[in-house]
């Protein structure tokens, strides 16, 4: 099964927990909105936590450690990336939701339900951002890269420069939606994926095409 249908079933399944009843959205919740809160793992935590059992299990020695500790933070940001993709169109969706229910009810019950979206929106957009940065944060250092795409000198400092620039430009776009009261994550997202665009184009006049390939598949996190 591909990672499209992955999670076109996800999504499925939330549309209809949140249509279900209180249920759906209130399993939701507690299982991605308050991933980080007290007693949650953080995803520093949870590459410790994977780390160290490979480690048991395999007798890794230090230099082992090191690289699996590596392999399992971008994995980890490739996983928290793909979910930072997808999440501002399940915004949309969960946002038609509750327009499509609010036509069914009077003034009254109106304004309740758009103090329930209020603060689901809230907590959603913070789950958002948590995962973006998480993601930010696990993409690999630049030694890790230059020996993924075998990077002679000059175009170890291109791609250096180019993702200097990509990250500065990115904080730049998500601090001015963070700052907002009701941040459009789908204009985020928009904003991202032209940056995102931009830094593959750079690349693209420095790196051969199976160059490129490996920093789609094992660099980029989102």
């Amino acid at each position: 099964m591909n990672t499209v249908k992955l999670v076109v079933i996800f999504i499925l399944v939330l549309v209809v927990g949140i249509f279900a009843g209180s249920l759906g959205t209130k399993i939701y919740l507690k299982h991605e909105l308050q991933r980080t809160g007290p007693g949650r793992q953080s995803s520093e935590e949870k590459v410790n936590r994977i780390v160290g059992r490979l480690t048991e299990d395999l007798k890794l020695d230090a230099g082992q450690q090191d690289e699996v500790r590596k392999i399992i933070t971008a994995t980890e940001a490739r996983a928290t990336g793909l979910k930072a993709l997808y999440e501002p169109d399940l915004k949309e969706i969960y946002d038609r939701s509750f327009a499509r229910i609010g036509e069914k009810l009077n003034a009254e019950q109106k304004i309740r339900l758009l103090k329930r979206q209020e603060r689901f929106s809230s907590r959603f957009n913070a789950m958002y951002f948590r995962s973006l940065q998480a993601a930010r944060a696990g993409i690999p250092d630049m030694e890790t890269i230059s020996r993924l795409l075998n990077l002679d000198a000059s175009r170890r400092e291109h791609v250096r420069a180019v993702l200097k620039d990509r990250k500065e430009r990115e904080d730049l776009v998500i601090a001015k939606y963070q700052k907002l009261e009701r941040p459009d994550l789908a204009a985020l997202s928009g904003d991202l994926k032209k940056i995102r665009t931009d830094t593959e184009k750079d690349l693209s006049r420095v790196l051969s095409s199976d160059q490129l390939r490996h920093f789609k598949t094992d660099v980029e996190a989102y």
